[in-house]
Protein backbone atom coordinates (compact mmCIF):
# COMPACT_ATOMS: atom_id res chain seq x y z
CA UNK A 1 0.00 0.00 0.00
CA UNK A 2 1.13 3.58 -0.65
CA UNK A 3 2.47 5.48 2.31
CA UNK A 4 -0.33 7.48 3.93
CA UNK A 5 -0.09 11.27 3.84
CA UNK A 6 -1.39 11.50 7.39
CA UNK A 7 -1.02 9.99 10.86
CA UNK A 8 -3.91 7.50 11.35
CA UNK A 9 -3.56 7.61 15.15
CA UNK A 10 -3.83 11.37 15.12
CA UNK A 11 -6.98 11.26 13.03
CA UNK A 12 -8.47 8.64 15.34
CA UNK A 13 -7.76 10.87 18.33
CA UNK A 14 -9.32 13.84 16.53
CA UNK A 15 -12.50 11.89 15.77
CA UNK A 16 -12.72 10.71 19.38
CA UNK A 17 -12.32 14.27 20.67
CA UNK A 18 -14.97 15.52 18.26
CA UNK A 19 -17.41 12.81 19.33
CA UNK A 20 -16.70 13.50 23.00
CA UNK A 21 -17.30 17.22 22.51
CA UNK A 22 -20.57 16.50 20.73
CA UNK A 23 -21.76 14.25 23.55
CA UNK A 24 -20.72 16.85 26.12
CA UNK A 25 -22.64 19.60 24.32
CA UNK A 26 -25.79 17.47 24.42
CA UNK A 27 -25.30 16.86 28.13
CA UNK A 28 -24.78 20.58 28.76
CA UNK A 29 -28.09 21.35 27.09
CA UNK A 30 -29.84 19.03 29.55
CA UNK A 31 -27.95 20.45 32.54
CA UNK A 32 -28.80 24.03 31.57
CA UNK A 33 -32.45 23.04 31.19
CA UNK A 34 -32.42 21.49 34.64
CA UNK A 35 -30.66 24.55 36.07
CA UNK A 36 -33.31 26.80 34.57
CA UNK A 37 -36.07 24.73 36.15
CA UNK A 38 -34.34 24.94 39.54
CA UNK A 39 -33.41 28.59 39.10
CA UNK A 40 -29.73 27.78 39.68
CA UNK A 41 -27.59 30.29 37.80
CA UNK A 42 -24.38 28.76 39.17
CA UNK A 43 -25.24 25.30 37.85
CA UNK A 44 -25.78 26.79 34.41
CA UNK A 45 -22.46 28.61 34.61
CA UNK A 46 -20.65 25.43 35.64
CA UNK A 47 -22.13 23.52 32.72
CA UNK A 48 -21.16 26.20 30.22
CA UNK A 49 -17.70 26.54 31.75
CA UNK A 50 -16.94 22.85 31.27
CA UNK A 51 -18.09 22.99 27.64
CA UNK A 52 -16.05 26.12 26.95
CA UNK A 53 -12.88 24.49 28.31
CA UNK A 54 -13.35 21.33 26.26
CA UNK A 55 -14.10 23.39 23.14
CA UNK A 56 -10.85 25.34 23.55
CA UNK A 57 -8.90 22.11 24.04
CA UNK A 58 -10.47 20.67 20.88
CA UNK A 59 -9.70 23.81 18.87
CA UNK A 60 -6.06 23.74 19.99
CA UNK A 61 -5.72 20.10 18.96
CA UNK A 62 -7.40 20.84 15.63
CA UNK A 63 -4.70 23.42 14.89
CA UNK A 64 -2.12 20.62 14.84
CA UNK A 65 -3.83 18.95 11.89
CA UNK A 66 -3.04 19.76 8.28
CA UNK A 67 -5.86 20.78 5.91
CA UNK A 68 -5.62 17.32 4.32
CA UNK A 69 -5.99 15.62 7.72
CA UNK A 70 -9.03 17.76 8.54
CA UNK A 71 -10.53 16.74 5.19
CA UNK A 72 -9.91 13.05 5.89
CA UNK A 73 -11.40 13.34 9.37
CA UNK A 74 -14.40 15.32 8.13
CA UNK A 75 -15.35 12.61 5.65
CA UNK A 76 -14.21 9.70 7.84
CA UNK A 77 -11.95 8.30 5.12
CA UNK A 78 -10.62 4.79 5.63
CA UNK A 79 -8.05 3.37 3.20
CA UNK A 80 -8.51 -0.40 3.15
CA UNK A 81 -5.77 -1.19 0.64
CA UNK A 82 -4.09 0.37 -2.39
CA UNK A 83 -7.24 0.17 -4.53
CA UNK A 84 -10.04 0.12 -1.94
CA UNK A 85 -11.38 2.99 0.18
CA UNK A 86 -14.46 3.95 2.15
CA UNK A 87 -15.75 7.35 3.20
CA UNK A 88 -18.83 9.12 4.53
CA UNK A 89 -20.90 11.63 2.60
CA UNK A 90 -22.50 13.70 5.38
CA UNK A 91 -26.10 14.83 5.23
CA UNK A 92 -26.39 18.11 3.33
CA UNK A 93 -23.10 17.68 1.43
CA UNK A 94 -22.85 17.14 -2.33
CA UNK A 95 -20.34 15.10 -4.32
CA UNK A 96 -19.13 18.19 -6.13
CA UNK A 97 -18.45 19.91 -2.80
CA UNK A 98 -16.19 17.04 -1.77
CA UNK A 99 -14.47 16.97 -5.16
CA UNK A 100 -13.80 20.71 -5.11
CA UNK A 101 -12.43 20.52 -1.55
CA UNK A 102 -10.09 17.70 -2.51
CA UNK A 103 -9.08 19.41 -5.76
CA UNK A 104 -8.11 22.56 -3.85
CA UNK A 105 -5.84 20.57 -1.52
CA UNK A 106 -3.66 19.29 -4.38
CA UNK A 107 -1.23 22.01 -5.42
CA UNK A 108 1.27 20.21 -7.66
CA UNK A 109 -1.16 19.01 -10.34
CA UNK A 110 -4.85 18.91 -11.26
CA UNK A 111 -6.65 16.30 -9.22
CA UNK A 112 -9.66 16.65 -11.52
CA UNK A 113 -9.25 17.81 -15.11
CA UNK A 114 -10.42 21.44 -15.29
CA UNK A 115 -12.90 20.87 -18.12
CA UNK A 116 -14.31 17.84 -16.33
CA UNK A 117 -14.75 19.74 -13.09
CA UNK A 118 -16.68 22.42 -14.95
CA UNK A 119 -18.96 19.79 -16.44
CA UNK A 120 -19.63 18.19 -13.06
CA UNK A 121 -20.40 21.55 -11.44
CA UNK A 122 -23.60 21.69 -13.50
CA UNK A 123 -24.47 17.98 -13.28
CA UNK A 124 -27.33 17.23 -10.81
CA UNK A 125 -25.80 13.83 -9.98
CA UNK A 126 -22.83 15.68 -8.50
CA UNK A 127 -24.57 18.77 -7.12
CA UNK A 128 -27.41 17.04 -5.27
CA UNK A 129 -26.94 17.18 -1.50
CA UNK A 130 -27.11 13.96 0.47
CA UNK A 131 -30.47 13.53 2.22
CA UNK A 132 -28.90 11.34 4.91
CA UNK A 133 -25.31 10.52 5.83
CA UNK A 134 -24.03 7.46 3.99
CA UNK A 135 -20.84 5.42 4.11
CA UNK A 136 -19.67 4.38 0.67
CA UNK A 137 -16.97 1.82 0.01
CA UNK A 138 -15.42 1.21 -3.39
CA UNK A 139 -12.87 -1.16 -4.85
CA UNK A 140 -11.36 1.05 -7.53
CA UNK A 141 -9.70 -1.74 -9.51
CA UNK A 142 -11.05 -5.22 -8.98
CA UNK A 143 -8.21 -7.77 -9.23
CA UNK A 144 -7.95 -9.74 -12.48
CA UNK A 145 -10.56 -7.57 -14.21
CA UNK A 146 -8.38 -6.26 -17.06
CA UNK A 147 -8.40 -7.74 -20.54
CA UNK A 148 -12.09 -8.60 -20.23
CA UNK A 149 -15.16 -7.46 -22.14
CA UNK A 150 -17.86 -5.35 -20.56
CA UNK A 151 -20.08 -8.41 -20.16
CA UNK A 152 -17.29 -10.38 -18.49
CA UNK A 153 -16.49 -7.53 -16.08
CA UNK A 154 -20.12 -7.05 -15.16
CA UNK A 155 -20.42 -10.78 -14.53
CA UNK A 156 -17.38 -10.63 -12.20
CA UNK A 157 -18.79 -8.01 -9.83
CA UNK A 158 -22.51 -8.08 -10.58
CA UNK A 159 -24.04 -5.29 -12.61
CA UNK A 160 -25.87 -3.89 -9.57
CA UNK A 161 -22.54 -3.52 -7.74
CA UNK A 162 -21.02 -1.16 -10.30
CA UNK A 163 -20.66 2.25 -8.61
CA UNK A 164 -22.09 5.39 -10.16
CA UNK A 165 -19.36 7.56 -11.68
CA UNK A 166 -20.00 10.34 -9.14
CA UNK A 167 -19.22 7.94 -6.27
CA UNK A 168 -16.23 6.48 -8.10
CA UNK A 169 -14.88 10.01 -8.66
CA UNK A 170 -15.23 10.93 -4.99
CA UNK A 171 -13.61 7.64 -3.96
CA UNK A 172 -10.65 8.44 -6.21
CA UNK A 173 -10.36 11.95 -4.75
CA UNK A 174 -10.41 10.97 -1.07
CA UNK A 175 -7.98 8.10 -1.72
CA UNK A 176 -5.56 10.49 -3.41
CA UNK A 177 -5.70 12.92 -0.47
CA UNK A 178 -5.04 10.01 1.91
CA UNK A 179 -2.21 8.35 -0.06
CA UNK A 180 -1.00 10.56 -2.91
CA UNK A 181 -1.57 7.63 -5.27
CA UNK A 182 -4.36 6.82 -7.74
CA UNK A 183 -7.12 4.51 -6.54
CA UNK A 184 -7.07 2.86 -9.96
CA UNK A 185 -3.32 2.21 -9.91
CA UNK A 186 -0.76 3.38 -12.48
CA UNK A 187 -0.85 1.59 -15.80
CA UNK A 188 2.61 0.34 -16.70
CA UNK A 189 5.83 1.46 -15.05
CA UNK A 190 5.53 5.22 -15.61
CA UNK A 191 3.32 7.46 -13.54
CA UNK A 192 1.74 9.02 -16.60
CA UNK A 193 -1.71 7.47 -16.66
CA UNK A 194 -3.83 5.20 -14.52
CA UNK A 195 -5.92 2.25 -15.57
CA UNK A 196 -9.24 3.12 -17.22
CA UNK A 197 -11.89 1.97 -14.76
CA UNK A 198 -15.50 1.12 -15.47
CA UNK A 199 -18.37 2.32 -13.33
CA UNK A 200 -22.11 1.90 -13.80
CA UNK A 201 -22.39 4.69 -16.34
CA UNK A 202 -18.99 5.12 -17.94
CA UNK A 203 -15.23 5.05 -17.35
CA UNK A 204 -12.78 7.22 -15.44
CA UNK A 205 -9.03 7.63 -15.91
CA UNK A 206 -6.40 9.76 -14.22
CA UNK A 207 -3.54 11.26 -16.23
CA UNK A 208 -1.44 14.42 -16.34
CA UNK A 209 -4.58 16.50 -17.00
CA UNK A 210 -6.38 15.06 -13.98
CA UNK A 211 -9.31 12.75 -13.38
CA UNK A 212 -11.82 12.66 -16.22
CA UNK A 213 -14.39 10.55 -18.02
CA UNK A 214 -12.65 8.44 -20.63
CA UNK A 215 -13.63 5.80 -23.16
CA UNK A 216 -12.05 2.43 -23.97
CA UNK A 217 -10.14 2.81 -27.22
CA UNK A 218 -10.79 0.76 -30.36
CA UNK A 219 -12.69 -2.47 -29.87
CA UNK A 220 -11.84 -2.77 -26.19
CA UNK A 221 -15.49 -3.06 -25.17
CA UNK A 222 -15.88 -6.12 -27.35
CA UNK A 223 -12.60 -7.98 -26.82
CA UNK A 224 -11.25 -6.43 -23.63
CA UNK A 225 -8.44 -3.98 -23.01
CA UNK A 226 -5.16 -4.40 -21.13
CA UNK A 227 -5.62 -1.08 -19.32
CA UNK A 228 -9.37 -1.41 -18.78
CA UNK A 229 -10.46 -2.57 -15.30
CA UNK A 230 -13.75 -2.58 -13.42
CA UNK A 231 -14.73 -1.13 -10.05
CA UNK A 232 -17.19 -2.41 -7.46
CA UNK A 233 -19.17 -1.14 -4.51
CA UNK A 234 -18.40 -2.71 -1.14
CA UNK A 235 -21.86 -2.03 0.30
CA UNK A 236 -25.30 -2.32 -1.35
CA UNK A 237 -26.97 0.81 -2.67
CA UNK A 238 -29.53 2.41 -0.40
Amino acid sequence: MANPTHDPKKLHEYREKAASLYDLSKGVEERIGQAAELGSLQAARDALGGLTLKTKEFEEFRKTLTPAEIFLAKYNVEVINEHTVSFVIPKGVSRIEMLKEAHALVTDRNLVARAQLQDWVSDPRYTQEAVTSERIGIDGRVPNSTGKTREQQEAMVGKDNLPALEDLAVAFAVHWIATGEPLFGWYGYSKYSSYVVRGADGHLRFDRDGLAVRGILGNGERVGSADGAVSSRLFPRR
